[in-house]
């Protein structure tokens, strides 16, 4: 296929890679004109550097794809970062990076298939941190399941929470539960581990901390029952733009905090939660939720409290605590279209 310059091309998708891009251009029907394989980073900034607004520039999430995005931005070009599972859909082919592009092509002109924001640095160190929270939380549960394990083993076994395993750990170390030295020295080794990963995760709440204190979108994030500093950074780091949702109800749908739906024939069947969108988002919902269910007042008479107790006669706990996460994300829905404050419903008796 004749190679044409890249400004005769009314959009481009690129499938990019960290030393190799993959290039499809289409013009303004759509079409694909040319594709061209660049072997080098610098050869691909070269490339960037040539292109002229007005151009669409397609591309799939994964690293580096920010980066690239925020710098076609600062020229004037409009970015389209799809969601990669939602590109997937449209790959006819061998996967390839030519056929991976030319999908990325085709996902550009599917109506159903929303851009991810494309973020500030700021965002993104955000984000980086609550990735590295996540990762020590998980890293710290193993560490502390795996000790539990071993000791259940050589006969002790300790009780609920990590109050507990940290008293039989203890108790091992000192010599009053004995065990073999080389389960001793595993127990030293695992109890050090899980104490530097605690120490890590509670620096990195801190910084949360006072970033919600600089905030001001995150400062009012806060004021919502269930939402604490954690959930509000997260919000901010992910670049929720309300605008791209047509009601709040569409937004639950996007954090996957609706029901499953499985319809035909006019039949309306809905299952449990759907579980779609971003599985960390949702989880700080879903952990705010069943906090706020676990300490309800049994004396509260305002509306929400009253909401909530209802939902638990209905559906127990675990049901109110998703419909309490669905409630709080169409509130934070309502709070950033608006940019306006939360509002505490007026007491009400039960």
């Amino acid at each position: 296929m004749k190679q044409r310059t890249p400004n005769e091309a009314a959009e481009l998708a690129i499938d990019l890679a960290k030393h190799v891009f993959e290039v499809v251009a289409a013009d303004r029907f759509g079409q694909e004109c040319w594709h061209r394989r660049i072997g080098s980073r610098k050869a691909f900034e070269s490339f960037l550097d040539r292109l002229n607004a007005p151009m669409c520039v397609g591309m799939e999430t994964g690293p580096g794809a920010q980066a690239w995005a925020r710098r076609l931005l600062a020229r004037g070009i409009r970015v389209k970062v799809l969601p990669a599972n939602s590109v997937k859909a449209h790959g006819h082919r061998m996967k390839n990076d030519l056929n991976d592009a030319r999908a990325i092509l085709r996902a550009m002109h599917d109506g159903d298939i929303h851009a991810v924001p494309v973020k500030t640095v700021e965002q993104l160190a955000l984000q980086a941190q609550h990735r590295a929270r996540a990762g020590w939380v998980s890293r710290r549960t193993r560490v502390c399941n795996q000790l539990r394990s071993v000791l259940l083993e050589q006969g002790w076994a300790a009780g609920r929470g990590a109050t507990a395993l940290n008293a039989l750990a203890d108790q091992v170390l000192r010599g009053a539960c004995p065990v073999p030295d080389a389960v001793r020295g595993l127990v030293e080794e695992w109890v050090s581990e899980w104490h530097s990963l605690s120490a890590r995760i509670d620096k990195v709440a801190e910084c949360l901390k006072a970033r919600v204190r600089s905030d001001a979108t995150a400062r009012r994030l806060c004021t919502i029952p269930g939402i604490g500093p954690i959930t509000a950074t997260a919000i901010v780091g992910k670049g929720l733009d309300p605008a791209r949702f047509k009601n709040s109800r569409y937004c639950a749908a996007y954090l996957g905090v609706v029901p499953e739906q499985h319809s035909t024939g006019g039949r309306t069947h809905l299952g449990k939660m759907s579980r779609r969108g971003d599985a960390y988002l949702r989880s700080l919902f879903m952990e705010g939720a069943h906090s706020l269910v676990q300490h309800l007042r049994k004396d509260a008479t305002d509306a929400l409290s009253c909401r909530i107790r209802h939902w638990q006669e209905r559906h127990g706990a675990k049901g109110a605590a998703v419909r309490v996460a669905n409630h709080n994300v169409r509130v934070v829905w309502a709070m950033l279209t608006q940019e306006g404050d939360y509002h505490t419903e007026a007491a009400m008796s039960c």
